[in-house]
């Protein structure tokens, strides 16, 4: 037998016994630690207060260029209504910058003023503006000769005293001037410089302006040259630096210093606003530009005491106490340590003798369940398996524990091989369970199904170590299951080709389980009755017969049987026989039989046995109905060549006639051409008439040979709507195909349907007077059903609608019959055979439809043709 080694009787602490000099040097090594902890998390704490200090200043410079931008959208709101209204009253303008709520949106927001463009010598252009405002009449100040100016025509919020703000030229200003310069030639807003708030005074607090230009066309115009054409003037928009500033610093003013500055210098003339105090000894500085409107702003931003007061050095003497703490408790251990191994010494020798006590008590288990262990150990050299686990292996012969491994894997079978590999890849690799059935081939040619089961022990990393389970012999139970399986298959077979119904009931009369060739036989689905009992589900009637049937056959044995009628779930009463017989395992079997078609078929031989008489009389009365129908066919095709026969004998008169008149030789020559030209006429009118006649013999015939297919009749419409649209066009007309979203395809002969749609859209242009619409409007029609097919309520309907003359009183019906044209009285109609809706209506009723003409409300016609829906399942809902 391979069996691991025993376990040693006794363990010996080998580990030297520690003296108080360890604790002392552990001492040490925690202190020097704690500092080293300290010093370094300070380190930290002011490099992220530095990257965070980094991080306001962005903030700073980026809040004062969102609000920079945020103005410049209301400027360009302001150029556009300038713009468009070229001149802009006081009242208005005021009015306009009231509702935008600058002042409280925009802290540091002074005004916003109109600059108009104006050349030397065309002061006259201020006029229309002076002429607008309030108060005394102003002019452009200061005085002078420049070759533009941008006098000030409106302000708002409108100052103590206008007269020092309307006619000022900003141009006459440096910084405005550069300003508004920059924003003629850029096509977008500029900032200038600082200047005073009434640059005519240079009185004031430092101020900067946001200048946006208003060109007289929508957008800028893309040449630099034609931008400096089309200005008109700028909006202009002084800010107080210091109340802006201020504004940035919402939320960070006690943390922050803040100089802004025009430019690099840090000269006074130079600076535009401060915030807070410059503190030299700062921990925190920064420098940063913001570039907007083609000038930059400097930004010197420090550090205040309220800043630095929040950086939190608390976490650097946390962290040091912390690893003080965690010194001293590991010094408390190395004490321990000693007292301890000594302890686990005596423990481990208590353990040894109950170990084996285990061990003792596992082999007994394991013969008793006749089961084997094995242990595959790559550090042992191989795979060790107790005495039962070689017996189940077939192994009679010793075999070294590197040998072992090779001797099960050659008896593996080799059909069960690689799901063996898998199985054991799968948990070595993903350490899914491993539990796996299979077969060997024993040196004697016997196979045996074999379990094994195991686990693999693996270290820290997660690296197998080996793998250990257990084994058994499982051929009695696994051909046992096999035999099962075949069992059920061949009952679910039988079950299959069962045509009945076939319930299970357990001991309480409770559905356990069905069996339904046909669901539709059903009464429910079999969610509503799984689980319930028959009073649940069935009505009262055919519950007590079951529940009565179950109980006889549970007293007596033998077969019940039952006669019910039930409402299925096809929607209609079916008749059943049901037997209920008794389950040797316990519960109740009931197979069910439809018996509604033979009840059918039984009812219906009785009837025709009992009505064989009326039956005849039937027939009789339909062949009567038949010689009816072909005697009224006779007389209509009589009635049909003798209007033939008048129908061509007109142009043929007329032919002949002007014939004749042509050959006198006395005749003019023009007279002798309208001859021709009433011959050819005629002739025109003949041929188009044979040609409708063909049409008609043709539909005749073809009435069973018709191509029916499913087909798009939206694209038959637009097919339509392009071959016409030249006709339409030569009337001035327009054609509109107005295509519902909900459509069907219809069963139909895609060429004869073309030409109905055709000679319905030719009709209503040759009616229609010119320059009217020809409408065509294709959907589906809810709530209508056609004799050909009865079953569905919706067709799809087409209706071509006109302005036209309309149709005659009453002939609505007829116009569908051969030679029958609408209003032939005018001197105007337009010629025609009177075939086209005759054969538009036999192709219509050979596709299974209709179609009928209505006059509408306020003139014109509508002439509708509906036909069934092909049933493929598809509908289109591609929209016009």
């Amino acid at each position: 037998m391979n069996t691991p080694a025993d376990i040693p009787s006794e363990i010996v602490s080998a580990a030297p016994r520690k003296g108080g000099w360890m604790t002392a040097l552990v001492a040490v090594a925690v202190v020097a630690l704690a500092l080293a902890s300290w010093g370094g998390m300070r380190a930290r704490v002011l490099e992220s207060a530095r990257q965070q200090f980094a991080l306001d200043a962005d903030a700073v410079v980026a809040t004062a260029e969102a609000r920079l931008v945020r103005f410049a959208e209301v400027q360009r709101g302001a150029a556009g209504l300038v713009r468009v209204a070229a001149t802009v009253p006081t009242s208005d303008w005021e009015a306009y910058v009231d509702a935008l709520r600058l002042t409280r949106a925009f802290p540091g927001f002074s005004s916003v003023s109109l600059g108009w463009r104006i050349p030397q010598g065309r002061h006259d252009q201020l006029d229309a503006w002076v002429s607008g405002a309030v108060g005394e009449y102003f002019d452009i100040r200061p005085a002078g000769d420049r070759p533009i100016y941008l006098p000030v025509v409106r302000v708002a919020p409108a100052p103590m005293d206008l007269s020092r703000v309307l006619g000022f030229d900003l141009l006459s200003d440096p910084a405005r001037r550069v300003a508004a310069e920059h924003a003629w030639r850029a096509g977008d807003v500029a900032l200038s410089a600082h200047t005073a708030v009434r640059g005519d005074t240079g009185e004031g607090a430092p101020v900067f302006s946001l200048v946006m230009p208003v060109y007289a066309t929508a957008a800028p115009p893309l040449d630099e040259a034609q931008r400096e054409a089309a200005a008109m003037g700028v909006i202009s928009a002084d800010f107080f630096a210091a109340e802006f500033l201020e504004s940035v610093l919402i939320g960070r003013g006690r943390l922050l210093a803040v100089q802004l500055y025009d430019s690099r210098d840090t000269e006074l003339a130079e600076r535009l606003a401060v915030r807070g105090v410059d503190e030299p000894s700062a921990r925190f500085g920064a420098e940063r530009q913001l570039h907007f409107g083609g000038h930059a702003w400097f930004f010197r931003l420090s550090s205040t005491p309220a800043y630095e007061a929040l950086i939190p050095w608390w976490q650097a003497y946390v962290v040091a106490a912390g690893v003080a703490a965690l010194g001293a408790l590991v010094v408390v251990l190395v004490g321990m340590l000693g007292a301890t191994r000594r302890r686990a010494d005596r423990l481990a020798k208590r353990m040894t003798a109950a170990l084996r006590e285990k061990d003792q008590r596992l082999r007994l288990a394991l013969e008793g369940a006749q089961e084997g262990w094995w242990d595959w150990d790559p550090a042992r050299g191989g795979m060790l398996a107790s005495d039962r686990a070689l017996k189940i292996l077939g192994v009679v012969e010793r075999h070294p524990a590197s040998q072992l491994l090779a001797v099960w894997r050659s008896r593996l079978h080799p059909q069960d091989r690689a799901g063996v590999d898998a199985a054991i890849a799968q948990h070595l690799d993903f350490d899914a369970p491993l539990d796996m059935r299979y077969r060997i081939v024993l040196p004697d040619g016997l196979t045996r199904w074999l379990r094994t089961r195991g686990k693999a022990r693996r270290d820290a990393t997660g690296a197998v170590l080996g793998v250990a389970g257990f084994i058994a012999d499982i051929t009695a139970e696994q051909l046992a299951a096999e035999a099962q399986t075949r069992l059920a298959a061949r009952h679910a077979s039988a079950l299959a080709a069962l045509p009945d119904l076939l319930f299970e009931f357990d001991e309480d009369c409770r559905y356990v389980g069905y069996h339904a060739s046909d669901e539709g036989d059903l009464a429910m689905a079999p969610a509503d009755f799984m689980g319930k009992r028959s009073a649940d589900v069935l009505p009262p009637a055919v519950a007590a017969a079951l529940d009565e049937a179950c109980r006889k056959v549970a007293a007596n044995g033998g077969v019940e049987h039952v006669e019910y009628t039930l409402n299925t779930l096809s929607g209609e009463a079916q008749s059943f026989e049901g037997r209920v017989v008794r389950v040797e395992t316990g519960g109740f079997l009931c197979i069910v039989r439809n018996l509604s078609e033979f009840r059918r078929v039984e009812q219906e031989l009785t009837r025709h046995r009992d009505n064989l008489a009326d039956l005849v009389a039937e027939q009789t009365i339909d062949l009567l109905l038949a010689k009816d129908a072909a005697d009224r066919a006779s007389r209509g095709k009589s009635e049909f060549l003798a209007t033939l026969s008048h129908e061509l004998r007109t142009p043929l008169h007329a032919i002949l006639g002007f014939a004749e008149m042509g050959l006198n030789r006395d005749l003019s020559e023009a007279r002798r051409t309208h001859c021709l030209q009433r011959i050819e006429l005629s002739g025109q009118r003949l041929l188009g008439m044979v040609s409708d006649l063909l049409d008609v013999a043709r539909t005749e015939s073809a009435h069973g040979k018709l191509a029916l297919a499913p087909v798009d009749w939206a694209m038959v419409c637009r097919d339509v709507v392009d071959e016409c649209e030249a006709l339409a066009q030569a009337k001035g007309m327009r054609l509109h195909l107005e295509l519902a979203e909900h459509r069907c395809p219809v069963r139909a002969d895609g060429l004869r349907l073309q030409q109905v749609v055709m000679n319905l859209v030719t009709n209503a242009i040759k009616f229609s007077p010119v320059g009217t619409p020809v409408v065509l409007r294709l959907g589906v029609r809810e709530g209508v059903s056609l004799p050909a097919d009865p079953m569905h309520g919706e067709v799809m309907e087409l209706e071509v609608i006109d302005q036209g003359i309309g149709l005659p009183e009453d002939a609505a019906e007829r116009l569908f019959e051969a030679f029958v044209r609408g209003h032939p009285e005018l001197p105007d109609s337009p010629p025609g055979s009177g075939l086209g809706l005759s054969i538009c209506r036999q192709f219509v009723e050979a596709f299974g439809g209709r179609i009928a003409a209505a006059n509408r409300d306020g003139g014109g016609a509508v002439f509708r043709v509906q036909l069934p829906c092909a049933q493929v399942g598809v509908v289109t809902g591609v929209k016009a």
